[in-house]
């Protein structure tokens, strides 16, 4: 049986591929990647399953209070970016949304309700009760934080999230594409913030995208260590 010979730039060259591809993030920002400091600390987060955006959040089912951060990608340029919740239902009229400016590198928030399909949007108070509103732009991501007092009546309870252009200095339309259109996600809470175990793997491997729950496995890593070995393999050939 012959023996494979192994060159050392074959080697370097594999190496180099498996140590970017164990290195990719899957998306820039996430759960993983997102540390907030302790004054900020959140029960929850989600990896949303759009536009590369996460929401942590606490809820008082007892007040009917919510806090939340919610992190998305900033824009290139000129753009904005929204978080919001609707209570009934997944859809973008009623939707009582918090929207971020950015533009001339500068960003600010303002409440936003999208009672009607009026373009471009018109500031106006929310129906229920929000403070302390805060965005900010920290290494190309945006979080826009915020605590709201929940609608009493919210039987399909929903939140939506989107990003659009600001064309001199104006919100227009976010793009009629199947991105758009899938962010957006049933909002339920879990229960309980302290029945996840740290040490179990199901606290681990457990991942939240919009409103439902996925189990990830350790296969990505697997993947990429098969498609290091196969390339060296082939390389060598």
């Amino acid at each position: 049986m012959a023996s494979l010979h192994f060159s050392p730039l074959l080697i370097a060259i594999s190496i180099t591929i498996f140590i970017f591809l164990l290195s990719s993030p899957v998306s820039s920002v996430t759960c993983e990647t997102q540390k907030l400091p302790p004054q900020r600390s959140f029960d929850h987060c989600i990896n949303l399953p759009t536009f590369n955006a996460t929401l942590q959040y606490t809820h008082a089912d007892n007040q009917n209070l919510l806090s939340i951060a919610f992190a998305i990608d900033a824009p290139k340029s000129d753009g904005w970016v929204s978080w919001g919740i609707n209570p009934t239902g997944p859809k973008m009229f009623g939707t009582g949304a918090l929207i971020a400016v950015k533009e001339n590198g500068t960003v600010k928030i303002d409440e936003y309700n999208l009672i009607s399909a009026q373009i471009p949007y018109k500031k106006e108070k929310l129906p229920y009760d929000v403070s302390g509103l805060f965005v900010e732009e920290v290494n190309g991501v945006i979080t826009i934080l915020a605590h709201l007092t929940l609608p009493e009546k919210a039987d399909n309870l929903s939140h939506l999230w989107q990003v659009g252009p600001v064309v001199g200095g104006v919100i227009r339309g976010h793009a009629a594409e199947k991105v758009n259109d899938e962010s957006k996600a049933p909002l339920k809470f879990e229960k309980d913030a302290n029945n996840n175990n740290a040490d179990s793997p199901s606290a681990h491997d457990m991942k939240k995208s919009g409103g439902v729950v996925m189990m990830m496995t350790k296969s990505g890593f697997r993947f990429h260590f098969g498609l290091a070995l196969f390339l060296l393999g082939f390389m060598s050939m």
